[in-house]
C-alpha cells in the first residue's frame, strides 16, 4: 500500500461542496452511510491549506460514490463533481489550482490549454502531494502523476481506470480557459496496479 499522504483541508471541502451540488444534502449523506463514513455528513472541514486530510478518507468519499451508484453510473456523477469541484476551487481556493492570478485572454486557444494544465499539475505537485508532468505532442497534451487517493481505493481492477474527478476537473477548467470542450481520457492508472495515471487530453475541440 502506498504511503498514506496528506491533502489540504479546503480540497476536502471543495469535493464536499461539488458533491452536494451534484447529488443534494440528502443524497451525499446517503452514500456517506453506505459507505461507512456516516460521521461526515452534514459536516465540513475548515476551508484552509494546512495539509491534515488524509489521502486515503479522500479516496474512500469517491469510493463510496462508486459503490452507491455502480461503476457506470458512478463515472457520470463523479465527473460532475470534478467539473463542480474545478468550479469550487476556483471562488473558494484558487490556490489550490494554482489560478491566483491568470492573463489568457490575449494568448492563442492551445496556449491556453497548455497554462491552465501545467498550472493544475504545478499546484498538485506544491499544494496536494500528487507529483506530476505534462508533455506535449502535435495533438494532445499527456499529464502524468505518480500518487493519488485512488491508491486508496478498494475496487474490482477489472472495472478499469477511476479518476473520473480529475477528467471531470480537466475538462472543465479548459472550458473555462477556452470556451470550448475537450476529451479527456484517462490512460493508465496507480488504482488497477500501473505506475502512474496518464491522461490524454486531446487538441481539437468537441465544439468543432
Amino acid at each position: 500500500m502506498a504511503e498514506d499522504l496528506k491533502y489540504p483541508n479546503a480540497s476536502l471541502y471543495v469535493l464536499i461542496l461539488a458533491a452536494e451540488e451534484v447529488m443534494g444534502k440528502n443524497g451525499l449523506a446517503s452514500v456517506l452511510n453506505q459507505g461507512g463514513l456516516e460521521y461526515m455528513a452534514g459536516k465540513y472541514p475548515p476551508n484552509n491549506l494546512k495539509q491534515q486530510v488524509p489521502f486515503s478518507l479522500y479516496g474512500k468519499i469517491q469510493q463510496a460514490i462508486e459503490d452507491f451508484y455502480g461503476p457506470r453510473g458512478a463515472k457520470a456523477i463523479l465527473m460532475r463533481v470534478g467539473r463542480a469541484l474545478f468550479r469550487y476551487s476556483l471562488h473558494e481556493q484558487s490556490k489550490l489550482l494554482g489560478f491566483a492570478s491568470l492573463a489568457l485572454k490575449a494568448l492563442p486557444v492551445n496556449a491556453r490549454m497548455k497554462l491552465i494544465l501545467s498550472k493544475i499539475v504545478k499546484a498538485g505537485a506544491e499544494e496536494l502531494s500528487m507529483p506530476g508532468a505534462i508533455e506535449e505532442t502535435s495533438d494532445a497534451f499527456i499529464i502524468t502523476r505518480t500518487a493519488c487517493p485512488c491508491q486508496f481505493r478498494e475496487r474490482d481492477p477489472n472495472i478499469g481506470v477511476c479518476d473520473h474527478v480529475t477528467i471531470g476537473t480537466f475538462q472543465e477548467s479548459l472550458k473555462w480557459a477556452t470556451g470550448k470542450n475537450f476529451r479527456v481520457k484517462q490512460t493508465r492508472c496507480l488504482n488497477i496496479g500501473d505506475d502512474i495515471d496518464e491522461f490524454i487530453v486531446e487538441k481539437t475541440p468537441m465544439d468543432d
